[in-house]
């Protein structure tokens, strides 16, 4: 199944990433200016045909709406891991960081979240199918490019694999507005950890929330009573790697 990628800086690491099968690179005719000539020349190399197109033709694939900046990318569903691969290459690691997502709706807010997680250096990011956006173009672009990069699994039994990573010793955080704690007050410990977030409207579900070890909220002075789930969650991972590394460091 054919997939699309567009916008510049997304098109450029997925490229350079080559974690899928490339078909075809189109650029406007009018497109210019030195990432899209690296771009170009980088398709070249790997020998991905590319074509000069009217703006319109691009359009066509993607929507009216969607900011292309005259590049598209047309491709295969990326190749990553399997949750079961995540799982192994982390259950014996102390400094494990896994980020669960649950039913997070809005494209952007998950493109923004993976952009985060692959900032931090997240190990793996694993998001509920059910209720969630799907992991399409408008995720890629929302991403800047780092969905080509992180190991991102989406899946259809969330919940049965939060408990899975549990059993094998992930101590799992669940990021509530109401949580229990105070996040600046836990101490992640030296085991591997387990970031939940929850989605826009709802939160985590319940049944998600009750395989939590901890949940925690991130404190607020001012009147608005919550975070959008994308800068919570960078709030979030901040505090763990901080904490940790003041841990290793004392």
């Amino acid at each position: 199944m054919t997939e699309y990628i567009y916008g510049r800086h997304p098109v450029f690491e997925a490229l350079r990433a080559r974690r899928r099968v490339f078909e075809k690179l189109l650029l406007a005719r009018n497109t210019q200016g030195d990432l899209v000539r690296r771009i170009e020349s980088l398709a070249a190399s790997l020998g991905v045909p590319v074509e000069r197109v009217e703006h319109e033709v691009l359009e066509s694939l993607v929507g009216r709406d969607a900011v292309h900046q005259g590049v598209v990318l047309l491709c295969g569903e990326k190749k990553g891991l399997s949750w079961k691969d995540l799982l192994g290459s982390t259950r014996n690691r102390r400094d494990a960081l896994v980020l669960f997502v649950d039913r997070v709706e809005d494209p952007r807010n998950l493109g923004a979240i993976i952009r985060t997680a692959a900032f931090f250096g997240v190990d793996g990011v694993v998001v509920s199918k059910a209720r969630s956006a799907p992991l399409g173009a408008q995720a890629v672009k929302a991403a800047a490019g780092s969905l080509e990069v992180a190991e991102v699994i989406q899946v259809n039994n969330f919940t049965e694999i939060v408990r899975a990573f549990r059993e094998e010793g992930f101590i799992i955080v669940g990021l509530e507005v109401d949580g229990e704690q105070c996040i600046w007050d836990i101490d992640p410990g030296p085991f591997p950890i387990g970031l939940v977030v929850g989605g826009e409207n709802e939160g985590i579900r319940r049944i998600v929330r009750s395989l939590c070890d901890y949940t925690v909220r991130i404190p607020g002075k001012g009147p608005v009573s919550s975070l959008n789930v994308s800068v919570a969650t960078g709030i979030a991972l901040y505090e763990v790697i901080r904490r940790r590394n003041r841990s290793k460091a004392s």
